[in-house]
């Protein structure tokens, strides 16, 4: 292949340092410039796994996206690589817990920091805290400059977290160049309900959740955090990529007992305990949500009946979600580049010197590493071409 290419990548995103850093393991020749407006790379996968940084989930799961059969046409196209072969390429040690693969340092500021050195080590030209204004074919036009390349790789990421550098910003100059964009909304963020009363703020409990419509759209075993103006935790996260206006969100409070094992639970407490027959299983603010849901039943049920009626209630507790929480406080965006407008190597159809990778494209993933997942998986694919 032609060799000494010059290739500018715009955002140093995870995706976008895992396509310069394979780019130039496949062919050390080329020439990468790396665009970022911040003033550090990888500001996003700092905020990953709780400071961990989860960067895949082991196996690989198309399932866990929004467009299972792009994201395989992927997988096929890189000819059965692994992900953890790519980042043993570059020399990056990894850990497992369960499903969930860590980089060894078990911390994502070190693991930053070592991508930055190995950008370094790779001679990948950096710019950082130069704001890309413009794109003209191969043409970058920055706030500081013009550049010309032979390709450009856009992995600006979507809107999500705009204080980590995704502001959405270069989405209206590819619409601008023809690109069909997906409109963007915040995924993988809480879910507002006014019917969640203040006095739940700050509980946490395990529970199974269901976001239901006309049918059940999602469902998840997971521990559920209560905000003051609604609902969040890794289960209703997920949940959140699924949301439309109308759904209710089902929470069943102990998934491990079925409402005949709950009911004889709850009519043994009555018996010993009266009043305070929810303390035993329930955090406080909890029980007081539920005995003033269920406070006419307690006047007019025997102790039977009320263990009954409590014992369906807390395992079809309904809350009606009225909205996602905002960008700033989701994890991904879901929307963005048309995969119309990609081929299978993240090639664009519409300009043949343009690639796109990681989340400015309409892919979104799950929690655990799935979208960390994504943005290497589509680094291989776009970097074995540039390559």
């Amino acid at each position: 292949m032609k060799t000494g290419k010059r290739i500018g990548i715009i955002g140093a995103s995870a995706s976008g340092v895992y396509t310069a850093l394979l780019a130039k393991y496949r062919n050390p020749s080329l020439q990468i410039t790396l665009f970022d407006r911040t003033d550090k790379i990888g500001k996003k996968v700092l905020a990953t796994g709780n400071g961990h940084c989860n960067l895949l989930h082991d196996p690989f799961l198309i399932e866990a996206y929004n467009h299972p059969d792009f994201v395989s046409s992927l997988l096929h196209s890189t000819h059965d690589f692994g992900l953890k072969d790519a980042l043993n390429q570059l020399h990056i040690e990894t850990m497992t817990k369960g499903e969930l693969v860590y980089p060894l340092s078990y911390s994502a500021p070190s693991y930053v920091r070592y991508l930055s050195t190995l950008l370094e080590k790779a001679g990948v030209d950096i710019r950082l805290g130069e704001k890309v204004c413009e794109v003209r074919g191969a043409e970058i036009h920055t706030d500081k400059g013009k550049y010309v390349f032979d390709h450009v790789v856009f992995a600006f990421g979507g809107c999500s977290q705009p204080n980590l550098g995704s502001d959405g910003s270069l989405f209206p100059v590819l619409k601008a160049l023809g690109y069909h964009i997906v409109p963007l909304r915040p995924g993988l963020c809480p879910l507002r309900c006014s019917d969640v009363p203040r006095s739940l703020s700050g509980v946490r409990h395990a529970a199974k959740i269901s976001l239901v419509g006309e049918k059940t759209l999602y469902e998840e075993n997971g521990e559920i955090l209560f905000k003051k103006d609604g609902v969040s935790g890794i289960c209703i996260m997920n949940a959140s990529l699924f949301f439309k206006p109308g759904t209710s969100l089902v929470v069943d409070f102990f998934p491990d007992r079925n409402e005949g094992e709950l009911s004889s639970t709850l009519e043994r407490s009555l018996h010993y305990n009266g009043d305070d027959f929810l303390l035993p299983i329930l955090e406080k603010p909890l029980m007081e949500f539920f005995l003033k849901k269920g406070e006419n039943a307690a006047k007019t049920h025997s102790i039977s009946e009320k263990a009954r009626y409590y014992s369906h209630l807390l395992k079809h507790t309904v809350f009606h979600p009225s909205g996602l929480y905002p960008f700033e406080e989701s994890q991904v965006s879901c929307g963005g580049v048309s995969l119309d407008d990609v081929d299978e190597h993240l090639r664009s159809k519409v300009d043949s010197r343009h690639y796109f990778v990681g989340e400015c494209l309409d892919v979104h993933g799950l929690c655990g590493g799935h979208n960390l997942g994504f943005a290497l998986l589509s680094a291989l694919v776009a970097s074995g071409e540039l390559a």
